[in-house]
């Protein structure tokens, strides 16, 4: 799954925002049969939003927004889509649909940890992004990114995550691996498999290779 922090448009190149934008417009205007036709090519996208966009609405919160019917959310959260996730002032999809009394989909909305991360969410966080922002440099200093929650690895047995940072040609991909968040970080630039670092309710450190590597990913970035 691709999970963005990216605030700033400008940055994205012209194609993929294009392809961003018509994705948002589908979950926007409840076109579910359109949605789902972009899935099937793009599945790692379904929980982004509107590049740029400050409420932040992914397609289950949109789904929850518009009261969608129950076969469109178990869909959606079928293909991938957190239930965790949250928009930028906070919500998340059961909260949507609870503000807006669409009592059908609270009991499928509310989140279900299928996994435990191995400490509390914001002790594990902390290290989390202070591990991303010394492996990022300088590029969160020069663009704005919404730094990545760790509760979406807790909906499934196996969820892997593709954080992509501007200026670095490429981004940080993370998941669970046995009681630690594994994170490999790769650029273009890189001649390897990028590097690789643990992350513990103790802190992080570096690794001087992967425990389990990961199946290549393929990114349009």
């Amino acid at each position: 799954m691709e999970g963005d922090g990216l605030t700033d448009r400008e940055r994205y190149g012209d194609r993929y925002l294009k392809e961003r934008d018509r994705f948002a417009d589908l979950a926007r205007d409840a076109d579910w049969d359109g949605l789902f036709a972009e899935l099937v090519k793009h599945p790692e996208r379904a929980n982004l939003a509107r590049p740029g966009n400050r409420s932040g609405f992914a397609p289950l919160h949109q789904a929850a927004w518009h009261g969608a019917g129950i076969a469109v959310v178990s869909r959606l959260i079928a293909h991938g889509a957190w239930r965790t996730r949250r928009t930028r002032d906070g919500r998340r999809p059961v909260d949507i649909a609870r503000e807006r009394a669409h009592t059908h989909l609270l009991e499928l909305l509310e989140p279900v940890a299928v996994r435990q991360l191995p400490a509390p969410a914001d002790v594990l966080e902390r290290h989390f992004h202070a591990m991303l922002r010394e492996r990022t440099g300088r590029c969160f200093e020069e663009t704005e990114h919404l730094l990545p929650p760790l509760s979406p690895l807790t909906e499934g047995l196996d969820v892997r995550i593709f954080f992509r940072v501007a200026g670095m040609m490429g981004g940080l991909h993370y998941r669970l691996h046995a009681d630690t968040v594994h994170v490999n970080g790769t650029s273009r630039m890189d001649g390897d498999h990028g590097d690789f670092h643990r992350v513990t309710p103790d802190g992080w450190t570096r690794l001087p290779y992967s425990p389990t590597p990961p199946p290549p990913w393929s990114c349009p970035y």
